[in-house]
């Protein structure tokens, strides 16, 4: 009786590290699901600077920090314009 009662405490202590272990992200590990941020949507003028345009057009694009150097790239939603020197203190998506 008391070689199962013991086994069966291990058995259910496993089961309950096992579980945690599933849904806890190792450190490090990159965020899934409900942790992640959306991403960065291009504002509408960054669309309109490249309407009429082709792929690696240059343009001069609007932001926050003034008028920039940009280039025109494919994307899902149509032609976008790039700044070629991206502001540093914004996250920037690294090229795919």
């Amino acid at each position: 009786m008391l070689k199962s009662r013991t086994f069966l405490t291990l058995l259910s202590c496993l089961c309950t590290i096992g579980a945690y272990a599933q849904t806890t992200a190792p450190p490090g590990a990159p965020a899934t699901g409900a942790e992640t941020r959306p991403k960065h949507e291009p504002p509408p003028n960054a669309y309109a600077d490249c309407k009429g345009k082709k792929a690696g057009d240059a343009v001069q694009h609007q932001t926050p920090e003034g008028v920039v150097a940009a280039k025109c790239a494919d994307t899902p939603k149509g032609l976008v314009a790039r700044p070629d020197n991206p502001p540093k203190n914004r996250p920037t998506k690294s090229p795919s």
